[in-house]
């Protein structure tokens, strides 16, 4: 028994806004038009409405290669044909940052971005940061008051983000050793199908960089970066300030703590929480699936951060270029009373990651 489905895709705003730019068109429209690695402050960052256009758009000899591209992959994706993929991608190599909020990601793509000669503030917030692909363990949602099967519409924004870097850094970047070229992508995501995603890409095809900074110095760069302290000392389930307390509310939600509770929440309660749920669900998420060796485990300091983007020097870029200093402030004092919880989250992750044969770094309080 055969049945007949029709698929209607709609392409996100990421992706047109992305493939203007590679057509050189509405120059003035653009996410990326903004230093998004910015380290003192946050965005609740909507996209600017896309300018008006017609189907001109897509008439380009670029835009119609981009379009039949897509539908390959998105085809490619939902009928598990991973070797076509494979193929597609067959002369790229990604670097993949994944670690939780205020653990040294955006410095660490922005370096890499640098690496292969890109100014980041011109490189798109979604086409570099982590907002897309849309990533979640739910596959259903809501949007505009309706229900949608998330899936579906993650899965055509994986097909998206795949064919729109490949073409992006073939025409803003030049390959390195042996015709490859390399893609940073700031990926926190990814946890949420991370096993998929590697199956997907296959052995030996892409870096995972993961960030690690302690609870405690995290939580107060949070609400640093999110306007502040709340007075009551409670977190704002009610009304995040960032995009950052937003995510971690979504954490706590999806714990099955209800929302009334949250109301009443102590601030480094919630981040620890979300801190020690993220790091968990990373063990046990098929990031690991393979070799072991591929995963790179990056403590938040300035040797560590530093030492990655020279190495990355190294092998695609100029030895000589020194990396951006990493500066790192000590945060601890400011509340001593959040240490224990703080280090029992660190003992709690570490445990469990021990329990499945992994090694969970040594975090300092910086």
């Amino acid at each position: 028994m055969f049945f007949d489905i029709k698929l209607r895709f709609q392409p996100s705003a990421s992706f047109i806004g992305i493939l203007a730019e590679l057509n050189e068109r509405y120059a003035e429209w653009t996410d990326g038009s903004y230093d998004w690695a910015d380290q003192t402050k946050d965005f609740l960052h909507a996209f600017g409405p896309l300018p008006a256009f017609d189907e001109k758009l897509y008439q380009t000899p670029l835009s119609r290669r981009a379009v039949n591209d897509l539908l390959q992959m998105a085809i490619a994706l939902l009928s598990g044909n991973y070797p076509a993929v494979r193929n597609y991608l067959k002369e790229t190599h990604f670097a993949f940052v994944i670690g939780y909020p205020r653990s040294g990601g955006s410095y660490l793509t922005k370096e890499l971005l640098r690496t292969i000669g890109l100014d980041h503030t011109r490189v798109s917030e979604a086409l570099a940061h982590d907002g897309f692909p849309e990533l979640r363990e739910t596959w259903y949602d809501w949007a505009g008051n309706r229900p949608y099967f998330h899936l579906r519409e993650a899965i055509f924004q994986v097909a998206e983000f795949l064919v729109i870097a490949n073409l992006y850094f073939r025409r803003k970047s030049t390959p390195r050793e042996a015709g490859i070229w390399l893609i940073p992508k700031k990926m926190h995501k990814m946890v949420s199908w991370a096993g998929s995603f590697k199956m997907l890409l296959g052995q030996g095809r892409a870096d995972y960089l993961v960030t690690v900074r302690h609870p405690l110095p995290t939580a107060i760069s949070i609400y640093e970066k999110s306007g502040g302290f709340p007075a009551d000392g409670r977190f704002p389930a009610q009304a995040p300030r960032s995009a950052i307390e937003r995510w971690i509310l979504n954490d706590l939600m999806y714990l099955g703590f209800p929302l009334p509770d949250l109301a009443g929440m102590d601030y480094f309660e919630a981040v620890a929480t979300s801190w020690t749920s993220f790091y968990t669900r990373m063990a046990g998420s098929g990031l690991f699936l393979g070799n072991r060796n591929e995963i790179r485990l990056v403590p938040y300091d300035k040797a560590g951060l530093e030492g990655v983007v020279a190495d990355y020097r190294r092998r695609y870029g100029d030895p000589a270029a020194v990396p951006e200093p990493f500066h790192v402030h000590d945060k601890a004092g400011q509340h001593p009373g959040w240490q224990p919880r703080g280090d029992a989250a660190v003992e709690a992750v570490t445990g469990q990651w021990a329990a499945l044969g992994l090694h969970f770094p040594v975090l300092s309080l910086a």
